[in-house]
């Protein structure tokens, strides 16, 4: 039997996909290739019966048998042994996959306690989806009676899609609960950066009257007490009138470090828009 939500990809998902992204082709629309999920067990990996637990529990939630992993090197901050257990990995395709998204979007996610959504940052830059679920018990095959131990799973998403943009909107056709969150940081410099140009601002007034009583204060040959006196008048001119008081911060986002003095942006903006064209003559020195 055909799973309900494979029938309604392609019978409505996919031509809309097609539709609203302008393809001549509905094979060009992205689709869910597969889903791994993964269920890390750390040091109690060595324990069999902890281990058998696991995999008859995730072999419950996917439907298909579980494989072990197993640790790639040995660390010995972390205590981990080169090929000891690390936990235990299901790779879903076809209907068993599609079977599980529409088990966890309308079954395990809403028992998830305060849910307010899955982040859209978890979309990573291979354009798949990961995100972490705290409790495997959400899921109603599990036998919370039978548990020794709560463990999370780390779920991945892969994806057909070219961009950001279409794995988005093929996950919201798909009803995935996602958060778009703004970059907030942007706002949160708004105010640093409107802080320092009123700085840069009393700097300028003041610095003619600045520079005037600096050079009383370091011209030697006049008497102490009036070299005193414009020592005093200088501690009493606005302190963010001091040039030292201001910082070089990106224009864009407010950042402080890593500035680009010649462009007046942050690395990371510098970065961002010198791999967009918008400073001709600049290139990376890998090309």
């Amino acid at each position: 039997m055909t799973p309900r939500l494979k029938e309604l990809f392609f019978k409505e998902i996919q031509p809309t996909l097609k539709t609203k992204f302008g393809l001549k082709n509905i094979y060009m629309t992205p689709k869910v290739e597969k889903i791994v999920i993964n269920m890390g067990l750390g040091l109690d990996g060595n324990d069999s019966k902890i281990l058998k637990s696991c995999e008859e529990d995730l072999g419950k939630i996917t439907g298909q048998k579980p494989v072990i992993t197993k640790f790639k090197k040995s660390i010995s901050n972390f205590k981990t042994r080169k090929d000891a257990n690390a936990g235990v990995k299901v790779t879903l395709r076809s209907s068993k996959m599609y079977e599980f998204i529409d088990r966890l979007i309308n079954i395990a996610l809403p028992r998830v306690k305060d849910f307010r959504g899955l982040s859209s940052k978890g979309i990573d830059s291979s354009n798949n989806f990961s995100f972490g679920i705290k409790e495997h018990i959400i899921f109603p095959e599990v036998n919370f009676d039978k548990v020794d131990k709560i463990r999370g799973l780390d779920i991945t998403i892969v994806t057909s899609s070219k961009n950001k943009n279409s794995t988005i909107e093929l996950l919201k056709e798909f009803n995935f609960p996602l958060i778009e969150k703004k970059n907030w940081g942007y706002m949160a410099k708004t105010s640093a950066i409107q802080k320092n140009l009123k700085r840069i601002r009393l700097h300028k007034k003041y610095a003619a009257k600045r520079a005037e009583l600096l050079s009383v204060w370091n011209d030697a040959s006049l008497p102490i007490e009036k070299r005193r006196e414009a020592r005093i008048a200088i501690s009493k001119l606005p302190k963010n009138s001091n040039p030292n008081r201001h910082r070089n911060r990106c224009s864009l986002t407010g950042r402080s470090r890593g500035y680009v003095g010649f462009v007046g942006l942050s690395r990371i903006k510098f970065r961002e828009k010198a791999l967009q064209g918008e400073f001709p003559g600049i290139r990376k020195a890998s090309l």
